[in-house]
């Protein structure tokens, strides 16, 4: 059978994604890039929000639309949060299976179910077995490595933990064969994700091991590990040390703050304080190796005064943080934020965020103007068509999340090779430029 796929949301997402089409390789199947020519589709829904709802169910409609595909496979967290909605007598007609992620490993059986005209519902299957060889969706020389899934965290607006269960490491021996074969496979930069990466271990060693995990892949020729979504409070001194001074480790840290207002950060269940946050970055800035840190916040909690808000207005502005996203707050079914008394307006929402977003943009763009006439290692991840130029990223800019550096080149270059580039000019956050002399 011809198989296609649709991954929506996260790079976690995008993983579970990577393992499925695996699963369907190893059950005798072919994968086709064109949904056309598809005579399955999956699609990998993300349901953290209300809008990646709407998303999910827009693309499964749209792929029901398509003429050639015979079944609809709707996977993820969709079903994982919805199935009894999706299940019902006016539920998602369109969906021929459905099947969340402890499934995986069964879609050769889910397959051949359709084929004999079935319809299909696979949920807590309880296997999570690890596939052999993963088909990885990114360019070839990074890819991301999932260390966990579920989270423990219990934020008060994060609909995560009712959706993917508790916190669940995967050993470390696991873990680095997987990554081995990565490598093998020719990546260079592993990407660690999780709900929570300084957190893993904790569940299978009665710990925190992200450093000990580190280390056993740094045995690995692997270039470059890159670490996100790395809690504030679970920043020691000793993992921003460690990641200062291991060439292998890229300095970058996605630390998700959500806010800088201590009542807000009490009423969303957070661990930090405006003042251990400040204290962290300053800390991180202390280190000599530059590492740049990227966050997100969220403006619109309930209770949120517009005191609140302009206290996360003053920390952007002491903080001047290299790379930040910003989200409205979305009322959650079954989180305790949907229940709280003094919902905020979605006209104050909208205004909010858009005057948070245009403050850390010009703090952005000052950061990117800083660096013309400097010059930057940049990986080759593509060309620019449009522009007529290459682009890459940097150790300090993350592929796929931050902005870019387009570059032009008089001599021939390597897609997932780093040359030196010399920086010309800034539009926006994005940086111009042209490579300077040989790749050494």
């Amino acid at each position: 059978m011809k198989v296609g796929a649709i991954s929506l949301g996260c790079d976690k997402n995008r993983v579970d994604t990577e393992r499925l089409l695996g699963f369907v390789l190893q059950a005798g199947h072919r994968i086709v890039n064109d949904v056309d020519e598809a005579d399955a589709v999956i699609v990998n829904t993300c349901a953290f929000l209300q809008s990646a709802v709407k998303e999910s169910l827009d693309t499964v409609f749209e792929a029901r639309s398509h003429k050639n595909v015979k079944y609809l496979i709707v996977a993820g967290c969709l079903p994982m949060r919805y199935l009894s909605e999706l299940t019902a007598a006016d539920g998602l007609k369109e969906a021929d299976a459905l099947l969340d992620n402890s499934c995986y490993d069964r879609i050769g059986e889910v397959l051949t179910k359709l084929e004999k005209g079935e319809k299909v519902v696979m949920t807590n299957a309880g296997g999570r077995e690890r596939v052999e060889s993963r088909v990885v969706t990114t360019p070839y020389h990074y890819a991301y490595l999932k260390v966990s899934d579920g989270c423990d965290n219990k934020c008060t607006f994060c609909a995560i933990p009712g959706i993917r269960g508790a916190y669940a490491s995967t050993p470390i021996e696991s873990l680095v064969k997987e990554a081995d074969g990565l490598v093998g496979q020719g990546v260079k930069e592993l990407i660690l994700v999780a709900q929570d990466v300084t957190r893993y271990g904790s569940d299978l060693y009665g710990e925190p091991k992200l450093i000990d995990l580190l280390r056993a892949l740094i045995a690995l020729p692997v270039e470059k590990i890159r670490l996100l979504y790395c809690y504030p409070d679970m920043c020691t001194d000793e993992l921003i040390d460690f990641i200062d001074s291991e060439p292998k480790i890229a300095k970058y840290l996605d630390m998700p703050m959500q806010h800088a207002s201590d009542g807000v950060l009490k009423r969303m269940n957070r661990r930090d304080n405006r003042r251990s946050l400040l204290d962290r970055i300053a800390y991180i800035r202390g280190k000599k190796s530059g590492i740049a840190i990227r966050s997100t916040f969220m403006v619109g909690f309930p209770q949120e005064t517009e005191e609140e808000f302009e206290d996360l207005l003053s920390f952007l502005e002491e903080a001047r943080l290299d790379n930040v996203g910003f989200f409205a707050y979305s009322k959650e079914e079954g989180t305790p934020a949907a229940r709280m008394k003094g919902q905020v307006p979605q006209s104050v929402k909208k205004q909010r965020l858009k005057k948070a977003e245009a403050l850390q943009s010009a703090i952005a763009e000052q950061k990117a103007k800083e660096k013309v006439g400097t010059v930057l290692y940049v990986t080759y991840d593509g060309i620019d068509y449009d522009k007529q130029c290459f682009y890459g990223h940097t150790e300090r800019l993350c592929p796929d999340v931050d902005a870019k550096v387009y570059f032009t080149s008089d001599e021939p270059i390597e897609i997932g090779e780093s040359y030196p580039v010399l920086v010309k000019k800034t539009k926006k956050l994005d940086l111009y430029g042209q490579t300077v002399r040989s790749k050494q």
